[in-house]
């Protein structure tokens, strides 16, 4: 019997991994992506106003007309900028060297700023000297800012290793739940469409296809084949009287009655309302007969769960080489048919 236990919670399951699977690898690209535009951000700027300093220093030192406190304006502008950036972002994946590089080279600005301005209004050969060596300062301290941003960035860079183990684990999570829904769909599909949904016994869409195959068998081989059919008797009594769940009662234990009783290579099945089939492979007339009776005895005895008892009539055939499938059923339900009329409760063999 078909048995898929918990399915729509293994699907459930599976998919909630998948969907959360989904979540972490969307946050953890978003926030990787918007760090690496960060880091680039940091390594633009940092070289904007390294090369703005280098710059002012030597329009200072070579007295330019294009000297203006505009251009200190801007640096002191990036400054600003950029230390409110580097604060708000510190603890998004910056390292802590690359903050405190941006406010040292700020302070060192303005050490530069001070001597320009001195430089401006009193040119000396010591001040001079002084912005030169504080204007090397400030490149050097730019370098290890943007050495700093170039070693965060490799190592997310390098990070996205993790992105490809959650990438991969989310292919396997889809791909489980997919054949999850395969097989479970497939299987399930497969054993609806050929077994009973009251007594799990295989169906008259199962039986017209096993008759077919056993049919063939028998001409191929020559081999003997025969057929039950049986059915309650007064069920619709029972139906009336006890209603029609005592009559589904009496439907399973008499599927589970005549199952036991068969032989293994024998194949029951419920063809009706409460009709049953016994396709009998390798069996004659008087063995099947006798198989009938063995039923019909163990139907009759039984002491049923429900308390109901119930007797049944079975009409039994041996296939012979030429007649159709159709043929073949007709014959046993016209055994059958003889059966009821000749008083209920017995076995009758077509003639």
């Amino acid at each position: 019997m078909f048995e898929y236990k918990r399915p729509s919670t293994y699907l459930i399951g599976l998919s909630i991994v998948l969907l959360c699977l989904g979540f972490v690898m969307a946050y953890y690209i978003h926030t990787t992506v918007a760090n690496l535009k960060y880091d680039a951000k940091i390594i633009n700027e940092t070289g904007t106003i390294r090369g703005s300093i280098q710059r002012i220093t030597k329009l200072v030192l070579s007295n330019s007309p294009e000297v203006s406190d505009v251009v200190l304006n801007d640096i002191n502008g990036l400054f600003d900028h950029f230390i409110s950036e580097g604060g708000g972002n510190r603890h998004s994946g910056v390292r802590e060297a690359v903050y405190s590089g941006i406010v040292e080279l700020r302070e060192r600005w303005h050490s530069l700023e001070t001597l320009l301005m001195e430089f401006r209004e009193t040119p000396s050969r010591r001040l001079e000297l002084e912005i030169v060596a504080e204007s090397e300062v400030c490149w050097s301290v730019a370098d290890s800012v943007v050495f700093a941003a170039q070693s965060a960035t490799e190592w997310k860079v390098g990070n996205f290793n993790h992105f490809y183990r959650i990438l991969i684990l989310n292919a396997l999570t889809a791909i489980l739940v997919i054949l999850h829904v395969v097989l479970y769909v497939r299987k399930r599909l497969e054993f609806e469409s050929s077994h009973d949904s009251i007594t799990n016994l295989l169906n008259r869409r199962a039986y017209d296809s096993m008759v077919l195959s056993e049919i063939a068998r028998s001409t191929r081989y020559s081999s003997k084949l025969s057929l039950i059919l049986f059915d309650v008797d007064k069920f619709k009594h029972i139906n009336d009287t006890r209603g029609h769940g005592a009559g589904d009662r009496v439907l399973v234990e008499l599927a589970q009655e005549a199952s036991n009783t068969v032989r293994e290579t024998d194949m029951v099945f419920r063809v009706g309302g409460d009709e049953f089939a016994v396709i009998c492979p390798g069996t004659d007339t008087a063995g099947v007969f006798l198989l009938a009776e063995k039923i019909r005895k163990i139907i009759q005895q039984r002491s049923t769960a429900s308390g109901i008892a119930c007797t049944v009539s079975l009409g039994v055939t041996e296939y012979q080489s030429g007649i159709s499938p159709k043929e073949f059923y007709h014959q046993a339900d016209q055994a059958l048919y003889s059966a009821k009329n000749s008083g209920s409760n017995r076995v009758e063999v077509w003639s």
